[in-house]
């Protein structure tokens, strides 16, 4: 209901609104155990409260649990699915370093870079986080500022808020971007979000296997992509092998509710 209304709202053009108030909403929720968990974890550096909610839940708590969660289900499949010792990893649309921070602890041999199109998420990092390195990347740059090569991308709820008209492309940036049987792991927005879809958005979306809908600007929250399995096949199905897949319908402990793909660069 809540992700419908929020559609409601972005067609009659109050979605801004609706979207600071939803902020001002979860500042209040979280605000005693967020001040109780930074008082128990005085060394651990928290993102400003604005940059955590733009960029997932404005809960201290959850941010630090389920982002190490993350990070040691990340090691666990690359455990099974990698073909090569691991030395370096690609957190892409890091974000606050929800799951990047964490990286290190399970990967500590592996070259950790995050990259985001916000600036205030990636000066944050640089400053309170430096033992990793944090990149800027633009949408605008067509992917010129992501550098080097990797064995593991990490694109969590990127696709998500990018454009469907660009999502080919910056599929085939990743691609570039990785070694040969690289893998990516990567979320959608699957049947789990369809209840946001007014009628006549879902049979677009079912009629083209991805829609967007929301704010121009991408990488916003406002931006939303939606896919299908079968619209999600015809991105992939040249360049990469699918080798796992979480409908987050029937699996939401994965990631969240978020449809969830394991994929590896094809030769």
């Amino acid at each position: 209901m809540k992700g419908y209304i929020k559609t409601f709202l972005a067609i009659v053009g109050l979605e801004q609104m609706a979207n600071k108030l939803s902020y001002q909403m979860q500042r209040s929720t979280h605000q005693s155990s967020n001040t109780k968990f930074q008082a128990a974890h005085l060394d651990m550096p928290i993102p400003p409260d604005f940059l955590l909610y733009e960029t997932g839940k404005l809960n201290f708590s959850h941010y630090h649990a389920s982002g190490n969660s993350a990070a040691s289900e990340i090691h666990a499949l690359y455990a099974i699915f990698g073909q090569s010792p691991i030395q370096s990893i690609l957190d892409w649309g890091c974000g606050v370093g929800r799951v990047t921070r964490h990286l290190p602890i399970y990967f500590p041999n592996a070259n950790i870079v995050g990259a985001d199109a916000n600036p205030d998420c990636i000066q944050w990092l640089q400053n309170n986080i430096p033992e990793i390195q944090w990149l800027q990347s633009n949408a605008a740059d067509r992917g010129e500022t992501l550098t080097g090569t990797y064995h593991l991308i990490i694109a969590l709820s990127v696709l998500t808020h990018l454009p469907a008209s660009e999502q080919q492309h910056w599929l085939e940036q990743l691609h570039s971007r990785l070694h040969t049987n690289g893998l990516i792991w990567l979320s959608t927005h699957g049947s789990t979000y369809y209840h946001q879809l007014t009628s006549k958005q879902h049979a677009l979306l079912l009629e083209k296997g991805m829609l967007t809908l929301g704010s121009n600007q991408e990488g916003s929250r406002g931006m939303r992509t939606y896919h299908t399995y079968k619209g999600m096949q015809q991105l992939i199905h040249q360049d990469w092998e699918l080798l796992l897949y979480y409908n987050g319908e029937k699996f939401p402990g994965v990631l969240g509710g978020q449809d969830a793909w394991l994929i590896k660069k094809r030769a």
